[in-house]
């Protein structure tokens, strides 16, 4: 039906849309196909466009949610750190030890 295919994919998550290519019918719909399946065919270019943005964000979540927890993490070790590092310089400008030394 149509002359050339049309692509977008995000290969990393398996996500694709395809129109007129080799791996779908050359209908003249937009297939949003998932790890080689397809999951919808439609006309229209924005319903495929929102499900390949659902599927995708849905299967970014959970390294997303583990970065966020390592980047969390980092932060509180930092924001400790530097607020025992300014408890020891105030000590030991006001003529003490220090923390943590006996």
């Amino acid at each position: 039906m149509s002359v050339t295919g049309w692509e977008r994919a995000d290969a990393r998550y398996g996500v694709s849309i395809q129109r007129g290519t080799s791996a779908v019918p050359d209908d003249g719909r937009y297939h949003v196909v998932v790890d080689g399946e397809i999951v919808l065919s439609t006309k229209v270019e924005a319903a495929a466009i929102a499900e390949f943005e659902d599927i995708r964000e849905q299967r970014r979540a959970p390294g997303r949610k583990l970065l966020r927890e390592e980047v969390g993490d980092a932060a509180y070790r930092s924001m400790r750190l530097a607020g025992w590092t300014a408890k020891v310089h105030r000590d030991s400008r006001k003529g003490g030890r220090g923390v943590g030394r006996r």
